[in-house]
């Protein structure tokens, strides 16, 4: 290539092809035309525009970094506001080192400020590093393990097996504490029987279900039937779905989401993707976690990994089926650690408080 110098300028359809084959480079995994389409074009939040909020970065002519920002819907208090998170993102080889990421993505910020209430997401380590130049609001968070195989988890992680040892007895001793904790801080399950069923997909029984579940909380992403189906398509991944219905009435109650993967340098993880249940519906919750941990003992994988935030009473359930909380642990063992960050386009604009934001990996585009 020549001189590495390079242009910004927003998306043209008529880029399409070269973006796609980017990302291909970027990510070393295949992408389509079709999968591009449904995640943008047909995302029940809105494609704004003929382009979409996406730009992209070319060095004569040729497409060297692209950034695209998905439009969600979110409660707010009591209304529910158009929010957005950074998407796909990708830098040529051949240009990294020029912040061509951070230069997009403060275009993006500049550009969209009056259509969307907020901008946020949840980074990997090399997406966020710009975030802290650019303003953004960091917010480390924390990740739940339930692990079924210690040896080839912490293996992952330590060549040396003194160490690794070491990590598994300090994460049995914590998981013990951390159990005891649960059971002297948690009341009485409350709620009725359930019963689990798979499905293909939700029915629009669900928008339902999510009228009442939704009043629980302060701040979270709306979960409508078509949200839900559109999220947890074929095109973003193998999930697996189960429905909570109420014995008694046959309503349903909650459910679960469930997606094999590779998480945090470990492989054989079991993502608890989505998780929600009915308020008071306690034992439901209790129920979808033990049938998840269930599935991996029996599939015979290494860990159950999910991410709830730490202040809702879903986590003293986790804590309680044996789920170990790492936070202070990623920094001691000097790993990324998982975070929220957040753009305030006004100072007086109205954003979540933290401690009351509802997620889970679903939230995230890429669980």
């Amino acid at each position: 290539m020549n001189e590495k110098t390079f242009s910004v300028r927003r998306f043209e359809m008529s880029d399409l092809g070269d973006a796609i084959r980017l990302l291909e480079l970027a990510y070393k995994k295949r992408f389509s035309l079709e999968w591009w389409n449904w995640k943008y074009k047909l995302n029940p939040a809105g494609f704004w525009g003929e382009q979409g909020d996406i730009w992209i970065a070319e060095h004569t002519n040729e497409v060297v970094g692209y950034l695209a920002v998905m439009p969600e819907k979110i409660k707010l208090g009591l209304e529910t506001v158009t929010v957005a998170q950074p998407g796909d993102g990708a830098t040529h080889p051949d240009f990294r080192g020029l912040r061509i990421h951070e230069t997009l993505l403060k275009e993006i910020c500049s550009d969209a400020q009056n259509r969307y209430s907020f901008l946020f997401g949840f980074p990997n380590e090399f997406a966020g590093r710009p975030l802290r130049r650019l303003g953004w609001k960091i917010f480390p968070i924390i990740e739940f393990f339930k692990f079924l195989n210690y040896d080839r988890s912490l293996g992952s992680f330590f060549n040396n097996s003194l160490v690794a040892w070491s990590g598994k007895t300090a994460l049995r001793v914590f998981r013990t504490a951390r159990y005891v904790s649960s059971n002297l801080h948690l009341k009485k399950y409350t709620g009725g029987s359930v019963e689990i069923q798979k499905v293909d997909q939700f029915s629009d029984e669900i928008d339902d279900f999510w009228k009442l579940a939704r009043l629980e909380y302060e701040t979270i992403l709306e979960r409508t039937a078509t949200f839900l189906n559109w999220r947890f398509s074929k095109y973003f991944g193998n999930y697996q779905i189960y429905v909570a219905r109420s014995i008694e009435n046959g309503s349903i109650v909650g459910y679960l989401v469930l997606k094999k993967t590779e998480t945090l340098n470990m492989k054989n993880v079991l993502n608890i993707v989505d998780l929600h249940a009915l308020p008071g519906e306690d034992k439901c919750v209790l129920n979808l976690i033990d049938m998840a941990i269930a599935i991996g003992e029996e599939e015979g994988l290494d860990v159950v990994h999910c991410r709830i935030s730490p202040w809702h009473k879903y986590t003293k359930i986790l804590y309680k089926l044996g789920f170990i909380g790492l936070g202070r642990i990623f920094r001691l063992l000097k790993m990324y650690q998982p975070r929220l960050v957040l753009y305030q386009f006004r100072e007086k604009a109205k954003i979540p408080e933290i401690q009351k934001w509802f997620y889970t990996l679903a939230d995230t585009d890429d669980a």
